[in-house]
């Protein structure tokens, strides 16, 4: 018998804290994804203005979650020009980038 998950952050945590958690991750790459995009910048350039290598940008822009801890998410949204609010409706947390420049 299956256990249906509410999202596909439930289903890989081990507690429901660790699902949010994967969640706004989640969200604050979106974020950081799309201001890469909209800055045009490509893999090397977004590597050298977030003051990172290639590959951790690939890891990014990937969507791979569990390699980035939020602290290192809010600094690319900050290197961006950019912060970040942070809602809960109903428990699930959302993201929106503010432009600060």
């Amino acid at each position: 018998m299956f256990t249906r998950a509410s999202n596909v952050w439930e289903s890989s945590a081990k507690t429901p804290e660790e699902a949010k958690l994967l969640e706004l991750k989640a969200q604050m790459m979106i974020v950081i994804r799309g201001l890469i995009t909209s800055k045009g910048w490509n893999q090397v350039e977004a590597a050298k203005q977030l003051k990172i290598t290639q590959p951790r940008v690939s890891n990014l822009t990937n969507g791979q979650v569990s390699k980035f801890s939020l602290d290192s998410l809010y600094e690319f949204l900050a290197i961006c020009g950019y912060n970040f609010e942070l809602n809960f409706v109903d428990g699930i947390p959302s993201i929106e980038a503010k432009d600060v420049a």
